[in-house]
């Protein structure tokens, strides 16, 4: 007697994304808060009222790039390079990156060194020799209310970068 089995399969989407870059330089990057090097960055502990008022503060930080030697990545004179965000958890809402912790209304604003914030139609940002100092990247980051009253609970939020020189 012969026994056919039947699989039945389900259909599945999804996304991958992939990123890279193509340079001369190569370095190895991480954040850096007050002189120490971090993978989190602390925004401290902000009141409802001062978030709802618009008044956080805004917390210095650089991602550092380092060779394989321990030196810093400088960027040649007349060269630059390019860092691009891109959420790791959640998204971009209007008015940063979107809040995963159990503060409700709340977002952090990603911005550059000129505080000119990121968002889904701006990820990227070039940065020229000028702006580099021993291989540091300035950003800024602010726990921001996404429009109706920001509630007390945790902020959370996970971004990637990819580096690329040019």
């Amino acid at each position: 007697m012969l026994v056919f089995q039947l699989q039945q399969w389900h259909a599945n989407t999804g996304t991958i994304n992939f990123i890279g870059s193509v340079s001369d330089t190569t370095c190895d990057f991480i954040g850096e808060q007050n002189g120490a090097q971090t993978t989190t960055i602390d925004l401290g502990t902000e009141t409802v009222a001062n978030v709802n008022a618009g008044s956080t503060s805004i917390v210095d930080f650089s991602l550092v790039g380092k060779k394989a030697d321990g030196t810093a990545c400088t960027v040649e004179a007349g060269k630059s390079v390019d860092i691009s965000w891109i959420p790791a958890s959640g998204t971009w809402d209007s008015s940063g990156l979107q809040n995963t912790g159990t503060a409700t209304n709340t977002a952090i604003k990603l911005m550059d060194k000129d505080s000119k914030a990121f968002s889904a139609l701006r990820t990227t940002v070039n940065y020229l020799a000028a702006d580099v100092t021993n291989g540091a990247l300035p950003f800024k980051g602010q726990l921001v209310k996404t429009g109706a009253a920001a509630t007390a609970g945790t902020v959370i939020s996970a971004v990637k970068f990819a580096v690329a020189y040019k």
